[in-house]
């Protein structure tokens, strides 16, 4: 597989994500950006801070503040402080997001099965550690440009 291919495959993944997520933005009148917030603090509890959001999903930063505050004065979302740094600001999904959160999940499932139909239990465990070895070669090429 050519790099070109691979960084296709990556693009052309998130944009079918999207699509099987839209009937949820569309029954909750949220945008995807809303959406993909909630759903990475449901999926990802220990990363709980705009700038955490911003760099493990790779959404911009003025993204993430815009949405989350949006989230916040529509009650899906609350702020706190994160214990031994009060300076930080936590965020964590209310009560009222659970019906999005809820059908957030089903979409994520739906998209699962959809990506790995056809796929053998023993070619998906060799295809996810392959992923695991490039997300660390990945880690340390950023880490050689920093």
């Amino acid at each position: 597989m050519r790099i070109s291919d691979y960084l296709a495959m990556t693009k052309d993944t998130m944009s079918a994500y999207n699509r099987m997520c839209e009937p949820v933005l569309l029954k909750y009148d949220i945008p995807q950006v809303s959406f993909d917030i909630l759903m990475f603090l449901e999926n990802n509890p220990e990363f709980c801070t705009a700038q955490e959001i911003s760099e493990v999903r790779g959404i911009k930063k003025n993204l993430v503040s815009v949405h989350v505050e949006k989230l916040v004065r529509a009650s899906l979302l609350r702020r706190g402080t994160v214990s031994g740094d009060r300076r930080k600001i936590s965020l964590a999904v209310t009560e009222k997001a659970r019906p999005i959160i809820e059908a957030g999940l089903a979409a994520q499932q739906k998209f699962y099965e959809r990506l790995t139909a056809g796929i053998s239990e023993e070619d998906w465990a060799v295809y996810k550690r392959m992923n695991e070895h490039l997300a660390k070669n990945v880690r340390e090429v950023l880490k050689e440009q920093d």
